[in-house]
């Protein structure tokens, strides 16, 4: 009987080596989908926070320098005011807008949104009023106003409270 010689492979030996690069290609691919896919999140959630402090640092700037008179008026989701930015009433307001739910600042009756993707229902612009900061009249303050949202699609939210420069009087 002759023996035959040992080169090459046979049928068994190329199909387990075929469903070990397949198995090892199936967890590569895994990793690799689970990175790209941390990374998109991660740069996605990064975008909307920077998103969101830009608009936070707005409002900020806008209600820091509210003017006294005429008076601001208060809604759950609006503040109507002038401040010393400019001239004529300005509006912050949270709304389904033109351009979808967001942050609208009305400016000379042009409306602009500062911050999209805020859905109407999780934000808020409250004041808190406290009595008597001026220690005349016996009238209430508005000591500070807080303008509070979430983004749709993130579960942080985001916050910012205002100290106006000026003693306004709450409504």
């Amino acid at each position: 009987m002759e023996r035959k010689s040992g080169k090459g492979f046979i049928l068994i030996e190329l199909v387990t080596t075929l469903i070990l690069i397949g198995v090892i290609g199936a967890f590569a691919g895994l990793f690799l989908y689970s990175g790209v896919n941390g990374y998109i999140a991660s740069r996605r959630n990064s975008e909307a926070a920077l998103k969101a402090q830009i608009a936070l640092d707005r409002i900020s700037a806008e209600l820091r320098a509210l003017k006294p008179s005429p008076a601001p008026t208060f809604a759950p989701r609006r503040i109507t005011y002038q401040n010393d930015l400019g001239t004529g009433n300005r509006t912050l307001e949270i709304e389904n807008g033109p351009q979808g739910p967001g942050i609208y600042l009305t400016v000379g009756g042009g409306k602009f949104l500062l911050l999209d993707n805020v859905p109407v229902e999780t934000a808020q612009i409250a004041y808190t009023a406290t009595r008597d900061l001026d220690n005349e009249n016996n009238d209430n303050e508005v000591e500070s106003i807080r303008v509070s949202f979430r983004m749709a699609g993130l579960e942080s939210p985001f916050a910012v409270e205002i100290y106006p420069r000026a003693l306004i009087n709450a409504p």
